[in-house]
Formats: structure tokens, C-alpha cells, sequence
């Protein structure tokens, strides 16, 4: 697994992927703050968006550009003739998309540093850096579906499909039952962090935010299952074509 992850490392050197890990956070954080810099809550806006929207959108960017690639070169085949155990390379491919959105993570968390020492806001920078590295952990679930249908089909579906579970996400978290639906997950982490609700709106101080402890269970266990159900996918795709 450790292999494949060095591998994969080496495959998106000099990629537009690299490059997407640092201009992306720059450039949504660019935008957001001139969008909300008169409210006052600039960086608070810019981690919920980021949970919202930007980053499962970075999640499908990312798996489908990484995908492309590699139908173009090999379209696979370098992979399954490989000697390695094809159920571990799969689990190597998700831990380097899973690295790499970390470092994008890092990279916002650098520039909101950065916009946090000319800003008034009236939550801490730790609470800040842990709600960015929160959405990140509470999103890694949708890595291993995104490679599984990227690979099935292309990017273009993989980006419908994080669309329709931002919308989704958005209709559906104000609802009780709304709160087991994976998609809402990245949306409801930063809230209680932030002080703000998805809607853009502060946190009224007689509101309870949402239980972080149990959505990082959740997702770390549907995370799992996901990643095995993907490798175990992508071996018997090998099989049978064998």
C-alpha cells in the first residue's frame, strides 16, 4: 500500500493537480473575502463555504483529474499488470488523493493565517485551523467513492455527483433525519468552531452546534467501509478481466 502511495506520489508531479492543491484554497479565499469583507465575518465565510461547497468540490477535482491522467497513459493497464496486490494499490490510491486534499487543507489553513492577523473576528485561530482540518477528515468518505465511479465513468460524472450531494447537503441539514445523510456532515462540522450556521448567519448563543464526536465516528467508519468496498471493487474488476 505504502508503494502504490509512492507511486502515485510520483505519477501527479508536474500535474495541474499539484498546482490546483495551492491555487484553489488562494483563489477561494480570495474571492470570499472580497465578497464578504463589509460583514465582518470574512474568514468565518470562508471556512463555511470551503465546507459547503469548495471542498467536496476539491474532493471530485481532484479523484477525476487523477483518473484522466491515467486513462490517458495507461488507461490501467500499467497498474493491473503490475506484481503488486491489487486490493492494497486501490487503498494506496485513496491515501494519496487523502494526502493530497490534506495539503490543500494546509494551504488554507496558511492563508487564513495569514488573513487572520488583518481581520476582527471573534472566534480563536485554533478553533479556525481545527474546523478546516475537521471538514477534511469528516469528507475523506467520499475519496474512495469518487476513484470507484471515476473510474467506472469520468470526471464529469464524478463532478455531478459531488453537486448533487452539496445540494442535497443544503436542503436536507435542517431536517433531524438530515443529520444521518453523509453530505450534510462537512456542512454541520464547522458550525459549533465557527459560531456560524450554514446559512451564513452567526450562531444564536441558545443554539446547540451539532456533535462533532459522533459525525468523525461516522465518517471514519463509513471511510473504512467505503475504502474496502472500492479495493475490493477494483481487484474483482481485475479478475474479471483477466
Amino acid at each position: 500500500m505504502l508503494n502504490s502511495l509512492s507511486i502515485e506520489i510520483i505519477k501527479t508531479k508536474r500535474t495541474l493537480v499539484r498546482q490546483l492543491l495551492w491555487l484553489y484554497p488562494l483563489l477561494v479565499i480570495i474571492v470570499v473575502t472580497v465578497l464578504f469583507a463589509t460583514t465582518g465575518y470574512a474568514i468565518q465565510s470562508v471556512i463555511n463555504q470551503w465546507s459547503t461547497i469548495w471542498f467536496p468540490l476539491l474532493l471530485a477535482l481532484v479523484v477525476g483529474l487523477i483518473d484522466r491522467h491515467e486513462k490517458n497513459s495507461t488507461n490501467y493497464k500499467l497498474i493491473l499488470s503490475s506484481p503488486y496486490n491489487l486490493f492494497d494499490y486501490e487503498l494506496g490510491r485513496i491515501l494519496h488523493v487523502a494526502l493530497l486534499t490534506l495539503v490543500s487543507s494546509l494551504f488554507l489553513v496558511l492563508f487564513v493565517s495569514l488573513l487572520y492577523v488583518i481581520s476582527e473576528i471573534s472566534v480563536s485561530l485554533i478553533s479556525c485551523f481545527l474546523a478546516i482540518l475537521g471538514i477534511w477528515l469528516v469528507n475523506l468518505w467520499q475519496i474512495p467513492l469518487y476513484i470507484w465511479l471515476s473510474r467506472l465513468t469520468n470526471i464529469y460524472v464524478t463532478i455531478v455527483l459531488a453537486f448533487a450531494g452539496i445540494f442535497s447537503g443544503i436542503e436536507v441539514n435542517s431536517y433531524f433525519l438530515g443529520k444521518i445523510w453523509p453530505f450534510t456532515w462537512s456542512e454541520l462540522f464547522p458550525v459549533p468552531l465557527i459560531k456560524m450556521n450554514i446559512n451564513g448567519l452567526p450562531l444564536s448563543h441558545n443554539v446547540a452546534g451539532s456533535n462533532n464526536y459522533l459525525i468523525i465516528a461516522a465518517a471514519i467508519l463509513l471511510f473504512i467501509l467505503l475504502s474496502y468496498l472500492a479495493a475490493r471493487s477494483f481487484k474483482k474488476q481485475v479478475i474479471k478481466n483477466a
